[in-house]
């Protein structure tokens, strides 16, 4: 488990997250018990982790503008706007896209937040985000797309934490979505004994094709699982994984996001019809949250549940 000093604010938000079971018929069947970590109830979801000491260094360094980087439907810019509201920054952004593309909901939020947007061509983008040469005004602190950094990594490890003072050890796998990899860095940091932090890559390709490198090779107690992203990521859902969503929503009344979650919670469902998981298995799940990005999502499932967006980011003495 990492050594660094233990932040008790940020530990006590993650042990108030409830772990709510949940039904996949392929678990059921193979005995093997699946906990919802319910991570979306936190504003940002898992964001709220991975900002949590970026805003504390960016407070410490004198900084009050925010700079970082995102799709035009992205999850961490709109948590960026719930911390730049609440914490009291402004913030630019620099958006993957061009300004006569269609505006999208979370760009919306973005402008009505009053942070500013600048478009950046694609080519352009990927290398900014893999440089992190960027010129900064002297009042503006960086955080990577993501937040995948050394001090987003801290802040997901109490994912990890919390999980293992909740449930002990008791729970052989968490799982979540990856995208840039370094919640799943960060949870896999904090863990002890055999519990093993499992990433479900919702990037079509290749493994390794993550823009972040910074935690491969060096956690024995992780892994990334690749081949459960459909048609690749934020594109149509196939009709195995849109009835697949339909379901569990009237299944678990629980609302999820068709880019991360959805493919995370099919990815466990899928494996355990393959006998990857040992009978008796406790496997946590993480709800990384990305509720937000439902808005903009062509495919839609017939659901009585009512969506609540994330609004709000409680203010946690940074």
């Amino acid at each position: 488990m990492q050594s660094a000093l233990i932040d008790r604010a940020l530990l006590e938000r993650a042990l108030s997250v409830l772990h709510q079971p949940i039904y996949l018929p392929h678990c059921a069947a193979a005995g093997v018990d699946v906990l919802l970590r319910r991570d979306d109830h936190l504003p940002g979801g898992n964001k709220f982790y991975k900002l949590y000491f970026n805003l504390k260094e960016a407070r410490a360094a004198g900084k009050d503008t925010l700079l970082s980087f995102g799709g035009a439907h992205s999850n961490h810019l709109h948590a960026l706007v719930l911390a730049c509201q609440a914490e009291g920054f402004n913030g630019r952004v620099l958006v993957r896209g061009y300004p006569q593309s269609p505006t999208t909901h979370t760009l919306q939020d973005v402008s009505a937040a009053g942070l500013k947007v600048q478009f950046v061509g694609h080519g352009e983008y990927r290398r900014l985000c893999q440089t992190q040469q960027v010129p900064l005004a002297s009042d503006e602190y960086l955080i990577p797309e993501g937040g995948a950094n050394a001090l987003g990594e801290q802040g997901a490890s109490y994912i990890g934490r919390a999980v293992q003072q909740q449930l002990g050890g008791d729970v052989r796998h968490i799982v979540m979505a990856a995208g840039t990899g370094s919640t799943l860095a960060g949870v896999a940091s904090a863990l002890e004994g055999g519990t093993e932090a499992l990433g479900v890559s919702v990037l079509k390709g290749p493994p390794g094709r993550s823009l972040y490198t910074g935690g491969k090779g060096r956690l024995p107690s992780w892994k990334m699982l690749w081949g459960f992203c459909g048609k690749g990521y934020g594109r149509p859902l196939t009709p195995a994984m849109l009835a697949f969503w339909q379901e569990f929503e009237y299944n678990n009344s629980v609302l999820i996001d068709p880019i991360y979650t959805l493919k995370m919670l099919w990815a466990v469902n899928q494996l355990a019809g393959l006998g990857y998981w040992r009978r008796g298995d406790r496997i946590v799940a993480v709800h990384t949250g990305g509720l937000q990005g439902r808005r903009g999502f062509t495919q839609q499932p017939a659901t009585t549940i009512s969506t609540v967006p994330e609004k709000t980011f409680a203010r946690i003495k940074v």
